[in-house]
């Protein structure tokens, strides 16, 4: 089965198995069939995908403030699932139409705080952002902890699920 016909779920259980796994071979020491050098080379890989992810949510960012509906067409997988500030489930589709009439708008983002964890071919980032921002039509302006997973869909990384938490101060 590829990833493209994997659901928002089978991807996320994929990367809490890889996760576990990841945490329980991140002692650093090297296995008995001496795999230094297969370490090394993950750790490279994995730093290479960090900044690819990095630099995505940075053009994501510029993307929502742009409104540019082609770009985010591209960034967000087919199935993608989106829980806006309010816990609502939003797909793409509902997505692109809220951007292209406006219904969801930004005035500015502001990232901070961002982290990036790769998996193989799945990776999540959790960022900090203050938005000056409708969502749906309906004021969303604040600061937020905000989680995306990236999978490799179509052999390009897209989103394939985005939630949103108010943080409370």
């Amino acid at each position: 089965m590829l990833p493209s016909q994997f659901g928002f779920t089978t991807v996320l259980a994929a990367a809490t198995v890889v996760f576990a796994v990841d945490i329980a071979g991140a002692s650093g020491t090297i296995d008995e069939a001496g795999s230094a050098g297969t370490h090394l080379v993950e750790a490279q890989q994995s730093g290479a995908t960090q900044q690819e992810i990095s630099a995505l949510l940075d053009q994501y960012t510029q993307a929502l403030l742009k409104k540019d509906v082609a770009a985010l067409d591209r960034m967000w997988a087919d199935d993608l699932t989106f829980i806006n500030l309010r816990g609502e489930l939003l797909t793409k589709q509902n997505r692109l139409a809220n951007i292209k009439s406006g219904a969801t708008a930004f005035k500015s983002i502001r990232q901070s705080d961002k982290r990036i964890r790769t998996y193989g071919e799945v990776a999540v980032a959790t960022v900090q952002v203050a938005l000056e921002a409708q969502y749906s039509g309906q004021e969303g302006s604040g600061d937020y902890r905000v989680t995306t997973v990236w999978a490799r869909p179509k052999g390009t990384w897209q989103m394939v699920a985005v939630h949103m938490t108010r943080v409370v101060k």
